[in-house]
């Protein structure tokens, strides 16, 4: 197998963090915190150095194993395939949620009346495609994607960078003071935790496995720093209140943007970062879970590929019936079905910790 760029590393993080942040950490942060949700981003952000910094420890050994190999390793097969079906379970959860509200999100802006079955199929048909061609490819298109993706971000902050009022951000952490250490777990667990996937391309996979953990830490604080930026963009314009009243702030905080002088409606062509970093994720996800199901196969065959992904539709179908719901379950669930991870992080960074010592 060709190797990895690290560049294409630092993709598959930008797109976790970015999407996962668009996804699903804006909407909890505006319904329980409003224009604390910057603070919130800072902390949280923060408290990710732990599942990052474990990450970088847990790849450190058996640097030609990806992580599911590694679980089999150190646990044995029997609990090491429970562990990985665990793990399986989580990215599907995510996957689904995620799938559903980018589909949303393309019919309720781009697709009228369109059913929103035809645009989740859409997805996975790709999705099924690219993953067919192999992790390299993916990663190629990742890359490529992911530059794409900051130069729309970059035309979005920097064209509204004076209509950012100071006001907007005020009174300072006078309201739901209550919601704001459980939005802090929720938003850590949300945008951290499921950086874990990351590890299902092995170390000695990238073309400069010496400046892995560099890649790691700086793909992660430009991760960091454009959901801060996106935070302080969006309720800097739009205030706490339509902040609120809007399902996709980020959206019609885009509505606004006017280049060079007389180019209008550009927020269809610069919302396309979010359905990018999202079909991006998605692909990763069902490449991440058909790993887990085959630990020790190198190909995985096509038409595994095509159950996870029929799977993944069917289920996403049952399971959310319409966005009020998915909202809930974003805000209630969610994140504690990726905090569910952290456990894991921990068990396996103390396993291999031992298991040194006893060498």
């Amino acid at each position: 197998m060709k190797k990895i760029s690290n560049l294409s590393l630092l993709s598959f993080i930008e797109v976790i963090t970015i999407t996962m942040y668009f996804d699903t950490s804006i909407y909890i942060l505006k319904q329980n915190i409003g224009i604390n949700s910057w603070l919130a981003v800072i902390i949280s952000s923060i408290l990710g150095f732990i599942p990052l910094l474990l990450t970088i420890y847990i790849s450190n050994y058996q640097e030609d194993n990806h992580i599911f190999k590694k679980i089999n390793s150190l646990f044995g097969n029997k609990v090491g395939s429970i562990i990985n079906i665990i793990i399986a379970i989580i990215n599907f959860i995510i996957a689904s949620s995620l799938l559903y509200n980018t589909s949303d999100f393309i019919i309720s802006q781009f697709l009228y009346r369109t059913p929103i079955l035809v645009s989740m199929s859409l997805l996975i048909i790709l999705s099924i495609y690219h993953n067919t061609k192999g992790i390299n490819v993916i990663s190629n298109v990742s890359f490529i994607l992911i530059i794409f993706n900051i130069i729309l971000f970059l035309t979005s902050f920097l064209s509204q960078l004076g209509a950012i009022k100071l006001d907007n951000f005020l009174p300072f952490l006078k309201e739901d003071m209550h919601s704001f250490i459980p939005t802090i777990i929720k938003i850590f667990s949300i945008n951290t935790l499921p950086l874990f996937i990351t590890m299902v391309i092995p170390k000695n996979d990238l073309t400069r496995p010496h400046k892995y953990n560099k890649t790691l830490i700086i793909a992660y604080l430009i991760g960091s720093l454009i959901a801060l930026l996106t935070t302080i963009q969006t309720y800097g314009v739009l205030g706490q209140y339509l902040v609120k009243i809007f399902e996709y702030p980020e959206y019609i905080l885009l509505k606004r943007i006017k280049l060079f002088g007389f180019l209008e409606r550009v927020e269809n062509i610069i919302s396309i970062q979010w359905i990018i970093g999202s079909y991006i994720y998605i692909t990763l996800l069902i490449y991440t879970i058909s790993k887990s199901i085959y630990p020790n196969k190198i190909n995985i065959s096509n038409i595994t590929y095509f159950i996870i992904g029929i799977l993944l539709l069917t289920v996403t179908k049952v399971l959310f019936k319409d966005n009020t719901l998915l909202a809930t379950f974003n805000n209630k669930i969610f994140p504690y079905i990726t905090g569910l991870l952290l456990p894991i992080y921990l068990l396996i960074a103390i396993k291999i910790f031992v298991t040194k010592r006893k060498i």
